[in-house]
């Protein structure tokens, strides 16, 4: 019998799909507050990156799982070969070579990444009784493979993101504990050999994270800076246009990765708390999922896509408060930026897509 590629029932998850659409139109709203008369440019091209993603949400709405679980190699492969052009291009912006152009279109390949390697990864460890070596090595070889090839850009705080979804995916497919804990234990033992690795400047930030006053001009000026806008909102913030600090040009990157502490100084505590909620309600429907579909490519795919966005919106507002180093990790649908845009919409449209079922 021939197996239907789309879905012909009208479930659909309103409680994601809402929370979806108002944090990304918060978020378009917001970069046109923040913007002066010469900077309307981000706001205008991340509303062209919230469309194509939320076409491409209405699209993946109709594919069924198994769509994705048969691809799921043909595009970690793609996504391979893009990181892999990465390597020898010769132009970067900001000293990274993180950007593959095509025409008109630049594009962030080590977002894509995420997705690809939550999908490979789902498609790998589902339907297992029990987890062996043999897959535990398959899945570290994958793993590994995006974490040099992202880490040599060098994208560091993209990198970390990849072993975390792994070792996420292994405990949702039902790793035993003995294994797990082998796996942690080793992990652990390799952080002061990765420290010696680091480039002078990602050091530098680590050492900014533990004292940002020994350098508040230089190193620790980032963490400062955020931390100031951040609490100068108060409660109720400065209201929208009413973030001075930000519009003084002293939080650095107020567009993308430190677009947290801007929304604390215009929307104040009360904004941050519906920011939160608002993201809780996304996880909260893909832990739904998770639950319904257990161990299955749609469980395993659904628990990737929830530890990745809640990685993320742990580590940009971690940064931002200054309880975790800097780091280019944007706040997901907030932050500028189409490929993390699109990245997370993709998600949101799987995930969509897996309730129908």
């Amino acid at each position: 019998m021939k197996t239907r590629m789309f879905y012909t029932s009208r479930r659909l998850d309103w409680w994601l799909l809402l929370s979806t659409l108002i944090i990304s139109g918060w978020g378009i709203f917001h970069l046109y507050t923040l913007s002066s008369a010469g900077e309307i440019y981000y706001f205008k091209r991340q509303l062209i990156w919230v469309g194509i993603g939320f076409g491409l949400v209405a699209l993946f709405y109709f594919i069924k799982e198994d769509f994705w679980k048969n691809l799921a190699y043909f595009i970690y492969g793609i996504v391979f070969f893009t990181l892999v052009v990465i390597l020898f291009k010769e132009d970067g912006i900001y000293g990274a070579q993180r950007w593959l152009k095509l025409g008109w279109i630049s594009f962030q390949p080590s977002e894509f990444a995420k997705i690809a390697l939550i999908l490979t990864l789902a498609k790998l460890l589902s339907g297992k009784e029990s987890i062996r070596w043999k897959e535990i090595g398959i899945s570290f070889c994958l793993t590994a493979i995006f974490v040099f090839l992202v880490a040599k850009q060098p994208d560091l705080g993209s990198a970390l993101i990849f072993p975390i979804l792994w070792l996420g995916i292994l405990f949702l497919s039902g790793i035993s504990w003995r294994k797990l804990l082998i796996i942690l234990g080793t992990v652990s033992l390799s952080f002061p050999t990765i420290f010696l690795f680091l480039r002078p400047y990602q050091k530098l930030r680590i050492l900014a994270f533990l004292n940002p006053q020994k350098d508040p001009l230089g190193a620790g000026w980032s963490i400062l800076q955020s931390k100031i806008a951040l609490g100068s909102g108060g409660l109720l913030g400065k209201g929208m246009g009413g973030a001075i600090h930000t519009q003084l040009k002293y939080l650095p990157k107020p567009f993308t990765d430190f677009i947290f502490p801007s929304i604390g100084e215009e929307w104040g505590f009360v904004g941050i708390l519906g920011l939160l909620v608002l993201y809780s309600i996304i996880i909260l429907r893909g832990m739904s999922v998770v639950e319904e579909k257990g161990k299955s490519f749609a469980g395993l795919a659904a628990g990737g896509f929830v530890i990745l966005l809640s990685l993320q919106v742990f580590i940009n507002m971690g940064m931002s408060t200054g309880i975790l180093p800097v780091t280019g990790v944007p706040l997901p649908l907030i932050s500028y930026g189409g490929s993390s845009t699109i990245t997370f919409l993709w998600g949101v449209g799987i995930l969509l897509s897996f309730k129908r079922e």
